[in-house]
C-alpha cells in the first residue's frame, strides 16, 4: 500500500503518466497503437482506440491523437525510440472525443492539427468529455480539450514530405455527420476511422446505417491493401467486411421486420444476427444499434 502511495505522489509531482502503448509496424512507412476494442474504463485509461503514425521522411503524420494527452505523450515517446522525426501534421477523422483529445500535446508543440468543419457543430466544449468521466483522474489529468485548428469542408489533396496525401469527406452522415478518411495512394493504405470495426461491435448511435453502407462501398473501389480501422486489429484489404457484412444484414433484416409489421421492441427481440454474438461489446451494444437503424429505416420511402 505504500509503494502505491509513493507511486500516485511521483504521478501527482512530475504530472507524467505513462500509457503502455505497443507500436506495430504494418508497412515501412507506418506504424500504428492498437487500443482494446472495449468501452473506455478506468483499466484501459483510454488505452481502446486505434492511432498511426505515417512516416514521409521528413516527418511523422499522425491520424487520430488519441484519448488523452497521456495518451500521446506515450505514443509520441514510443515512436521517438523507433526513428526521431518531428510530427508535422496531426488528422482527426471525426469529433468524437477518443480519437482527438490528444491534440493539446501537439498543439503545444506547434504542430498543426486538423479536421473537418464538424467540429465547428459538433464538438460541445461545455461539458465534461467521456475520457474525463470514466478513465481514471491521473490518466487524464493534463489533458486541455483542443479542436483541430485548420477545419476543412471538402475534399483536399496534400504532399508532406515523400506522401502525397488525400483527405476524404464522407458524402453524408455515416458513423459521425462527417466522417473524414486519410488514403495514401502511394503505399495503398487507408485510414478509415470509425467506419471500420473489428473484433467488437461497432455503435451506430448518432449515425445513418445508409450512409454508413454507402461510404464503405465507396472505400471498398479505392483497392486499398492495408486498412486501418479505429477500433479492432485487422488491417489487411478485408479489414471492412466485418462491418459492412453486420451493417447490411442488420438493414436486410429490419427492413423484413418492418415490412411484416413488426414493432420496435419486437425487431429489437428478434434481429439478434447469431454470427456476431462472438464479438465483444455484443450484449452492450447491439439491441441499441437495433433500436437506431428502426427509427431510421421506417421512414424511408418505398
Amino acid at each position: 500500500m505504500r509503494l502505491i502511495l509513493t507511486l500516485l505522489a511521483l504521478v501527482s509531482i512530475t504530472g507524467a503518466y505513462e500509457l503502455p502503448l505497443t507500436p506495430k509496424r504494418l508497412t515501412p512507412e507506418v506504424i500504428c497503437f492498437f487500443g482494446e476494442p472495449e468501452v473506455m474504463n478506468t483499466t484501459n485509461n483510454g488505452n481502446m482506440l486505434n492511432t498511426c503514425y505515417l512516416d514521409t521522411s521528413t516527418s511523422y503524420v499522425v491520424i487520430d491523437s488519441g484519448s488523452s494527452y497521456a495518451y500521446a505523450e506515450s505514443a509520441y515517446n514510443a515512436i521517438q525510440k523507433i526513428k526521431p522525426l518531428p510530427v508535422s501534421l496531426v488528422i482527426n477523422t471525426h469529433v468524437h472525443d477518443d480519437h482527438w483529445l490528444g491534440n493539446g500535446f501537439f498543439a503545444q508543440m506547434g504542430v498543426k492539427v486538423l479536421g473537418s468543419d464538424d467540429f465547428e457543430h459538433n464538438a460541445d466544449m461545455h461539458v465534461p468529455t467521456r475520457m474525463q468521466t470514466h478513465i481514471s483522474p491521473e490518466a487524464y489529468a493534463k489533458t486541455v480539450p483542443t479542436l483541430p485548428g485548420v477545419r476543412i469542408g471538402s475534399d483536399q489533396n496534400i504532399t508532406v514530405g515523400n506522401q502525397s496525401i488525400e483527405l476524404h469527406m464522407m458524402k453524408r452522415r455515416a458513423h459521425s455527420d462527417k466522417d473524414l478518411v486519410v488514403f495514401v495512394p502511394k503505399i495503398k493504405t487507408l485510414f478509415a476511422g470509425d467506419l471500420v470495426f473489428n473484433d467488437r461491435v461497432l455503435s451506430l448511435k448518432g449515425g445513418d446505417i445508409n450512409g454508413w453502407i454507402d461510404a464503405l462501398e465507396t472505400l471498398n473501389r479505392w483497392g486499398a491493401t492495408t486498412i486501418v480501422g479505429g477500433h479492432g486489429y485487422r488491417t489487411d484489404k478485408e479489414a471492412m467486411k466485418m462491418t459492412y457484412e453486420y451493417l447490411t444484414r442488420m438493414r436486410t433484416e429490419i427492413r423484413t421486420a418492418i415490412d411484416a409489421g413488426q414493432s420496435i421492441e419486437e425487431t429489437i427481440n428478434t434481429v439478434t444476427m447469431e454470427p456476431f454474438k462472438s464479438l465483444r461489446m455484443y450484449e452492450t451494444m447491439h439491441r441499441g444499434n437495433v433500436e437506431a437503424a428502426y427509427r431510421m429505416l421506417e421512414w424511408e420511402e418505398k
